[in-house]
């Protein structure tokens, strides 16, 4: 119920403090809930469970500040017209503010609890150049010193962003053709995690959308395909040019590695 709630908090805060229409609000809080979670774990930490499980404005504000400097990271971000940077912003404006806060301090939840009782080591980077790279990535979540401002965090940094609108009814329609699973590897969220994976997947635009000229007719069934978010990830991360790798290719390389086990 926890999630739920947030999930009202935010559409609400949406709607108040940043004065989006009902169907804009959704939309936003859509995308935040569904595709920001896969974006974190592909570029910043593996381990990052679902969004409302980390209600620290802080972590999703470092984040932010080290997106620049991760360029996968930046090459997606930017292939999708900053719609993450965005999306992660208004998120953590929300999680500091009163909409989301009321008068009684923020609760943890029980994942949060478990993470500072277990005092996790966050991974250290090393698939960044490879399994065995010489000189680890620092991790970019972890509190680091500025020797030039001193131990300071919090600076206000305004970000202005254009970006394609979705349309969360072509997603739908995808949907009711092929259904919550993967088109590469079979995955089925629900049959994998229960209840909690059920009616879950991602989206994936088998042309990037930040391709394209502007609002643009869009076939759904041929335009769109559902993928978990491991391929999701494989497909984004195994292409060039900041293009995404061809859905058929990324077949062949999944079938060929099973057949090779």
């Amino acid at each position: 119920m926890a999630g739920k709630t947030t999930h009202d908090k935010f559409i609400g805060y949406l709607q108040k403090t940043l004065r989006k229409p009902l169907g804009k609000s959704i939309e936003l809080a859509v995308f935040a809930e569904t595709e920001l979670p896969g974006f974190i774990r592909r570029h910043f930490r593996p381990d990052f469970g679902e969004l409302y499980d980390n209600t620290d404005h802080r972590f999703y504000d470092k984040v932010i500040g080290e997106i620049f400097g991760n360029q996968a990271a930046t090459n997606e971000d930017a292939l999708h017209n900053d719609a993450f940077t965005e999306a992660l912003s208004i998120y953590a404006k929300f999680l500091d503010s009163k909409a989301f806060k009321g008068r009684e301090k923020v609760r943890l939840t029980e994942h949060e609890k478990a993470m500072k009782k277990a005092k996790v080591k966050k991974p250290s980077g090393q698939c960044a150049d490879g399994p065995q790279s010489a000189e680890p990535r620092p991790d970019p979540l972890q509190p680091f010193d500025d020797e030039r401002e001193g131990q300071t965090e919090g600076r206000i940094r305004q970000v202005t962003v254009t970006r394609h609108e979705r349309n969360p009814a072509l997603r739908q329609l995808c949907l009711q053709k092929y259904g919550y699973v993967c088109q590469v590897c079979g995955m089925d969220f629900e049959e994998r995690y229960g209840e909690i994976g059920r009616c879950f997947i991602e989206v994936h635009h088998l042309n990037p959308i930040a391709n394209t000229d502007g609002e643009h007719a869009l076939d759904p069934e041929n335009g769109l395909v559902p993928l978990c978010s491991n391929c999701h990830s494989m497909i984004h991360r195994g292409g060039t040019d900041g293009q995404p790798m061809g859905l058929e290719k990324l077949k062949e390389i999944y079938r060929q590695h099973q057949k090779n086990k």
